[in-house]
């Protein structure tokens, strides 16, 4: 498994390449209720203009507009009311020149009409109204197809479907919509110093906290979760590992891949003949990240260390797993901003680091008051709230308030 660390952009191209090589999900059709968060199998498009027919956005009246020439305050036009249209109703005859038509909000104008006087500037009578305003032709008209006409793209295939596509594809009178199933994920913990959560505490054990945070923010995601966690024994490992991977789509392990006496997921993937992606990435926290390939199936090991793990599942595992679930690579990949720090960072960065954070309308804040200790590998409260990482370039100095740094903001 030993190559060169790469560069966190190189890791990031490796593993997004690696996930757009394995074959496409498998697509199911769900209906429209159940469709929002889910990835699209193929294109969406419209196949009938909306709004169906011209119709008006306001209460008022369906006019000639050549009918109000001189219309005004002073000098009111009084046309006869000839009919009367709500939502709903299909015009039953053409509106005559010299008439008007009552009309309600979202009701279609009746043929011959092209325009709508606002109720407010008239007396609002029923059977003649009189009208105080001077309108051009196609006034206060919604036209055939002026919010999506027929054929026109909705959501292209590998989009995540939002309560907006939904609403429109619901316009469309389309009841559902071909989806890529959601892939199945195992989540495998390792270290014989794990406890799962409710089991009784014993000297020198500590709970299982990684395996179940990166289970939350995979499911958080859409993907299914397999969770499990094993002793540092390499021969338990791979089994484990080669259970997860006879049901699973990936597997994410956390655990043993430094250079400690017990660190045995490099020989584990060996074991398993995977492939590797990349062994090591020059970034800190998480530089002993390892991505392989086992058939055609990608394996992820991160650092045991709660931020490292966190980090790196952000940066690389969550964006390869998106995309080998469907998703456009563009939707995938953290979004890179800049914001102004509101607090600082007292270290020196020899090679790149990441920090966590929480940026909100262009500013940034660090977690601890500027507190190097916060950002320990090991320290899993702090992450609490944070939704981007901060890039400190190598050979960067300690960073203050008001400076302007690179933000990694997390996919959602």
């Amino acid at each position: 498994m030993k190559q060169p660390f790469c560069t966190p952009a190189q890791a990031l191209r490796r593993v997004l390449d690696a996930a757009a090589a394995l074959p496409v999900p498998a697509t199911e059709r769900v209906p429209l209720d159940d469709a929002c968060g889910r990835i699209a199998a193929r294109d969406l498009c419209a196949r009938m203009d909306q709004p169906p027919f011209d119709r008006s956005p306001l209460d008022g009246y369906a006019l000639h507009s050549a009918d109000t020439a001189g219309a005004g305050e002073e000098t009111p036009v009084t046309l006869p009311v000839v009919m009367k249209l709500y939502a709903g109703d299909a015009p039953a005859a053409v509106l005559p020149a010299g008439c008007a038509a009552r009309i309600m909000t979202g009701a279609p104008l009746p043929p011959g009409a092209d325009c709508v006087l606002m109720q407010e500037l008239t007396d609002g009578g029923e059977e003649q109204v009189r009208i105080y305003a001077q309108l051009q032709p196609n006034a206060n008209v919604v036209f055939r197809g002026e919010d999506i006409a027929a054929g026109a793209p909705i959501a292209a295939a590998g989009t995540v479907l939002t309560p907006a596509h939904i609403g429109v594809l619901a316009g469309q009178g389309i009841p559902d919509a071909e989806v890529f199933r959601p892939l199945t994920v195992g989540v495998l913990a390792t270290g014989s110093e794990l406890l799962e959560a409710g089991e009784a505490w014993a000297p020198g054990k500590i709970y299982d906290a990684n395996g179940i945070q990166n289970a939350a923010r995979l499911r958080q995601l859409g993907f299914a979760v397999e969770r499990t966690h094993c002793s540092d024994d390499p021969e338990e490992i791979a089994a484990r590992m080669q259970e997860l991977l006879t049901r699973c789509d990936a597997v994410i392990t956390s655990g043993g891949v430094s250079v400690g006496q017990k660190d045995y997921l490099p020989t584990v993937l060996e074991m398993l003949h995977a492939e590797p992606v990349f062994a090591g990435v020059a970034q800190k926290p998480g530089s002993p990240m390892i991505a392989a390939q086992v058939g055609e199936k990608l394996v992820f090991c991160l650092s045991g260390n709660p931020f490292a793990a966190a980090a790196t599942l952000e940066q690389y595992a969550v964006p390869a797993l998106l995309r080998a679930a469907g998703r456009r690579e563009e939707d995938c990949i953290p979004v890179h901003t800049r914001g102004r720090l509101t607090t600082g960072f007292s270290k020196p960065s020899k090679g790149t680091r990441f920090l966590r954070a929480r940026a909100l309308g262009g500013l940034v804040e660090i977690p601890g008051e500027g507190n190097a200790e916060a950002h320990s590998s090991g320290s899993l409260s702090a992450m609490m709230g944070c939704n981007c990482l901060v890039e400190l370039p190598a050979g960067s100095g300690p960073v203050a308030p008001g400076e302007e740094v690179e933000v990694l903001n997390f996919v959602q």
